[in-house]
């Protein structure tokens, strides 16, 4: 009997998976390539851009596409208010819109993610009690799926960056979130290195606007001071800034009649705004001193003038006296400034308790008593600031003003008895950082010749 024929064995079943399998591998490959692209596009514009603006506006760009997300914003951390706030977002939500949100560690997802240092993923927020619904309620965007990083910098966190929403409708998932962890790493140190930038510039701007408000000062003082031909007066001065500008002022007139007036003041408060009342009482005095009034007139007009004009509660200690090189005849005005010290020939001092009253600026009505001493032939007057009177040293100790009097190792003239203070002052806080602007102001009667 024949063999019984057999039918050749059916070839297994073709199926494309093999094939699909390796697209699907393909393609998650071609994905890690491009975002380690953008990884590395995100190191060269770590060192290729210092605008914080344009760094913020492009990593969000970056974020978005990256993630195939529909939104991404980055919220910076506010140290004063200490909360979070709303720089940038790209995407359907417009920044302008969440200015006015600040959120605090550890509230809504971003708030934790500042509070605890690490990423988060909320695959649904509807689903989540920490998801915080703010920013929905103030711009009606829906948000549905949440991957949120810190920007940590030196261990500190600077900010957190968020993105929003799959595009394909899908949560985010921890591959996402791992990618997303590594780009706000670089984030992190773009935009710190960017605010750093920016600080550095707004500093360097104002370090340049000081110098120059200093130089302004500076023109208001006396580019010099004047000399006697026939030695009858002499007069010196000596000021310093404890900051770039300062509020002391002094300033230095021969009247036309041939009086030597001489000013100090002190100007409540430091910096630019002292620097600018002091230039304003300057040019007052100047002007009011010319016509060659008492002291006391002076004060008051001057007074009545900075009251009117009042710069934010500012007022000025002033001292103003007129001298008559032929008769040794000073006439004194005291708006709260200290007592001037009057050293004699034979090295005694001792404070003058002239009339004073109360600083310029401050009650417009007030008027100033004159105060009249006769010289003798090598006496001097020395006016100085609160920075002399109450220099500290290093331990935090003022200095004694009664050691002002001890001017017997001075000599005689302006000169040398401001020299002999200054040292004094000097040595007594050498090494402490001065504390107050100090100006001495000197002026000496040699007698009528």
């Amino acid at each position: 009997m024949p063999a019984a024929s057999r039918s050749a064995p059916e070839s297994p079943p073709q199926t494309d998976l093999p094939e699909s399998a390796a697209a699907a591998e393909l393609e998650d490959l071609r994905t890690r390539v491009e975002n380690l692209s953008r990884l590395i596009d995100v190191t060269v514009l770590v060192s290729s851009s210092l605008n914080l603006q344009e760094v913020m506006n492009r990593v969000m760009q970056m974020a978005k596409e990256m993630m195939d997300a529909e939104a991404a914003s980055i919220m910076l951390w506010n140290d004063e208010l200490e909360c979070l706030e709303f720089e940038l977002t790209v995407g359907e939500v417009g920044v302008d819109t969440l200015k006015t949100i600040r959120i605090e560690k550890g509230q809504g997802i971003a708030g934790t993610v500042a509070e605890t240092g690490e990423p988060m993923l909320v695959a649904d927020v509807s689903k989540d009690d920490r998801f915080y619904g703010k920013a929905d309620e103030a711009t009606g965007f829906e948000t549905k799926s949440i991957l949120a990083a810190p920007l940590i910098v030196h261990d500190g966190i600077v900010g957190v960056s968020e993105v929003l929403n799959h595009k394909e409708g899908r949560p985010f998932t921890n591959h996402d979130l791992e990618l997303f962890a590594t780009f706000c790493r670089q984030v992190a140190v773009a935009v710190e290195n960017a605010r750093l930038h920016e600080n550095e510039m707004k500093q360097s701007l104002l370090d340049q606007q000081m110098k120059m408000a200093a130089e302004i000062q500076r023109s208001f003082l006396p580019a010099a001071l004047p000399e006697d031909e026939g030695k009858r007066f002499e007069v010196d001065a000596f000021t310093r800034s404890a900051q770039e500008v300062g509020g002391d002022l002094y300033a230095c007139e021969v009247l036309p009649d041939g009086r030597v007036g001489l000013a100090l003041g002190d100007v409540s408060g430091k910096g630019v705004p002292a620097a600018l009342y002091m230039a304003r009482v300057v040019s007052e005095f100047r002007m009011m001193c010319s016509k060659g009034g008492p002291p006391s007139e002076v004060l008051t007009a001057l007074n009545a003038a900075l009251a009117r004009g009042k710069m934010r509660g500012m007022f000025v200690t002033f001292v103003y006296c007129i001298l008559d090189p032929a008769t040794g005849e000073l006439e004194l005005g005291n708006a709260g400034q200290l007592p001037p010290l009057l050293a004699g020939a034979s090295g005694g001092a001792r404070w003058m308790g002239s009339a004073s009253g109360p600083p310029l600026g401050m009650i417009p009505t007030t008027v100033y008593q004159p105060d009249k001493i006769s010289l003798e032939p090598s006496d001097t007057l020395l006016f100085y600031s609160d920075g002399i009177a109450e220099a500290q040293d290093t331990s935090g100790e003022q200095y004694d003003p009664h050691l002002l009097v001890d001017v017997s190792e001075a000599g005689t003239g302006a000169r040398r008895v401001l020299s002999h203070v200054l040292e004094s002052v000097e040595a007594f806080s050498r090494g402490a950082s001065q504390a107050d602007d100090m100006t001495l102001v000197s002026i000496s009667w040699e007698g009528g010749r």
